[in-house]
């Protein structure tokens, strides 16, 4: 080869080396003046580069780990509008008012809006105003929204929540079958897919299902070290346990998720009458009421949301810092999804999971009216696999992990089954041998309460008339109160040693036989029958140190702006960057640009409000 073309080949690239030094210089440039981040988080980069090359991507990355950034950045780099397919109004619109809030351009199109506001939509976009329009698979999968897309310059599609797409997934949602025909619609647009929870069959399901190619896999741990996650099972209605979880989490952001529609109503009434702010939020409530309710919530003017899982996906709120399930999710993909609510914000969170046999038994029988039963074999897995998530005492973070097809160390400090694994243990043969007993004398027709009377010698009407106080067992059981049975008949049922049969009846198993004839013992953690003693203290110290009553000072300057602009609160600063402030105290705009969680654009709008009273 010539010296010409040796020259030639080195100003070529020279060349590329300079233009892809400038892009690195743009990308780091919006990170900070945008966003307000000083680095990337793990995997954000390397997404980011796939998606300004053009090139398909898949996304698994925990709530919180911040795949929202992963695709917005790119987009104010890029020219054209990026479209964004997401499951939910609620989350759609509270995404649009956060890019809003950071004079980001974006807007939605949804049933929820009036044909006026649709106009002034599409005039926005014929006038290439728009960076982000945000749209559900529902109205994504007609002709008039194709006929529209066809005309504007679209830079990439986002699919938002792409585990909808496979039946095998949690939350299977027909439309977003329909996603699979952009590729032939709009062959030249790259598509970029993001979910927090996804086995290896899903992330199959959906790479094949969109038709992405040669596309850039990516996913994070599982693993969310800031989660303290608890599980135990629910004495009563649970509401004594929930209360002193309440304790430790005063004038704090939460989420209680519960099953039904009347409970949701219940629970919140009960918690407002104990002094705490509560809202209910599930789909029997009117549209109007439900979006005043999430608002009022996303705005910290209550604490409390009271849910069922029609909240699961349609909150982005960053400062939550507990979540609690009042019962048995419906999988750990629902379970981790749910509970990736608490600590978006990375700081320490709390989550705790109540739950009972009869959990796993109503779970089943939502699943009678599902005609495929290849399918509804497989949710009866996922409902068996989330009960012996809650009974194990194996971490709870190696399971959800080893459930995801990730590895992971037990972690020692971060969940009940780590921090008790040393706990003692009390023998409880001669107490399963009195309950098995009871059922076997009694023909296996009864359920727990019936079986727990005859032990404890109940007068109850039909003990009496089925002449149970003629049976050996009646009465010899009053040294265990009501609570303490059941406790030891949940761990029998956890250890398959009872069954639960039609009409919640119990049914002894091959293994009762063997306790029966004491080949075989029982035991139990002994701080499980410990019953009024379930309060720990299991709030972590913070990573640094900052002052208190400044950061007071600064929340309720944050409120007070929220306010005014009509934004939650998190939007502005949430409670990591205040923290931040608190700490360093800066002083002028150089200080404050240099805090992680402050940028240009945000100083520009909020920056003096703050430094004022840092100052004063």
């Amino acid at each position: 080869m010539g010296a010409k073309a040796l020259t030639t080949i080195t100003i070529i690239v020279a060349y590329f080396l300079y233009i892809f030094s400038i892009g690195q210089k743009i990308k780091h440039k919006v990170l900070k003046d945008n966003f307000g981040h000083n680095s990337f988080r793990e995997l954000q980069e390397e997404g980011v580069d796939a998606i300004l090359e053009g090139r398909d991507l898949l996304m698994i990355l925990p709530t919180g780990g911040g795949k929202s950034l992963v695709f917005q950045l790119p987009t104010l780099i890029k020219d054209g509008v990026s479209i964004v397919i997401s499951p939910l109004i609620a989350l759609m619109q509270d995404q649009v008012a956060s890019l809003k809030a950071q004079n980001i351009a974006a807007d939605m199109i949804s049933s929820a809006q009036s044909q006026d506001d649709i106009e002034e939509i599409l005039y926005q976009l014929r006038m290439k105003q728009l960076k982000f329009l945000y749209l559900s698979p529902e109205r994504l999968n007609t002709q008039w929204t194709y006929d529209l897309l066809k005309t504007l310059d679209i830079n990439f599609f986002v699919i938002d929540e792409a585990h909808c797409i496979s039946q095998w997934g949690h939350e299977f949602r027909d439309d977003y079958r329909s996603l699979g025909n952009l590729k032939h619609n709009f062959p030249h647009a790259n598509i970029c897919a993001f979910t927090a929870t996804s086995t290896d069959n899903v992330t199959d399901d959906i790479m094949n299902q969109l038709r992405l190619e040669n596309p850039l896999l990516l996913k994070g741990k599982v693993f969310r070290k800031n989660l303290f996650i608890s599980a135990e099972r629910r004495l009563s209605n649970g509401y004594p346990q929930l209360q002193a979880f309440l304790t430790r989490h005063v004038d704090e952001s939460g989420i209680i998720y519960v099953s039904s529609r009347k409970k949701a109503e219940e629970l919140s009434s009960f918690l407002n009458t104990k002094g705490y702010k509560s809202l209910p939020y599930h789909a029997g409530i009117p549209n109007h009421v439900r979006e005043q309710n999430f608002k009022i919530f996303v705005n910290d003017k209550i604490d409390i949301m009271v849910a069922t899982i029609a909240f699961g996906m349609g909150i982005d709120k960053s400062d939550i810092r507990f979540v609690v399930h009042m019962s048995l999710p419906k999988s750990q993909e629902n379970y981790y999804q749910e509970i990736g609510r608490a600590g978006r914000d990375g700081e320490d969170s709390e989550v705790m999971l109540l739950f009972n046999a009869a959990d796993m038994v109503m779970q089943k029988q939502f699943l009678n009216n599902i005609d495929n039963e290849e399918y509804r074999s497989h949710l009866e897995t996922k409902i068996d696999g989330i009960y012996k998530y809650s009974t194990s005492e194996i971490c709870f973070h190696k399971q959800l992990a080893e459930y995801f097809n990730n590895e992971l160390d037990p972690c020692k400090t971060r969940c009940d089954n780590c921090l008790n694994i040393d706990s003692k243990r009390q023998d409880i043969t001669k107490e399963a041998q009195m309950i098995l007993s009871a059922i076997y004398k009694t023909d296996q027709n009864f359920g727990k309460n019936y079986i727990i009377d005859i032990l404890r010698g109940s007068k109850e009407q039909k003990l009496l008339a089925n002449k149970a106080d003629e049976l050996s067992m009646y009465g010899i059981g009053t040294q265990l109160s009501k609570k303490e049975w059941f406790i030891v008949l949940e761990r029998l049922i956890e250890l398959r040693i009872l069954n639960i049969g039609e009409y919640s009846v119990l049914k002894l198993s091959q293994e009762a036989v063997k306790i029966l004839k004491s080949q075989m013992e029982v035991d139990i953690k002994s701080s499980r029958l410990d019953v009024d003693k379930k309060v720990k203290q299991v709030k972590q110290r913070e990573e640094f140190d900052y002052d208190e009553e400044l950061f007071e000072l600064l929340r309720q300057k944050r409120s007070e702006l929220a306010s005014k602009k009509g934004v939650p609160a998190y939007i502005i600063f949430g409670d990591k960057t205040l923290k931040h402030l608190a700490n360093e105290k800066p002083y002028d705009k150089k200080t404050m640009l240099e805090v992680n969680g402050v940028g240009e654009k945000k100083f520009e709008q909020f920056g003096e409000d703050f430094l004022d009273i840092i100052n004063d």
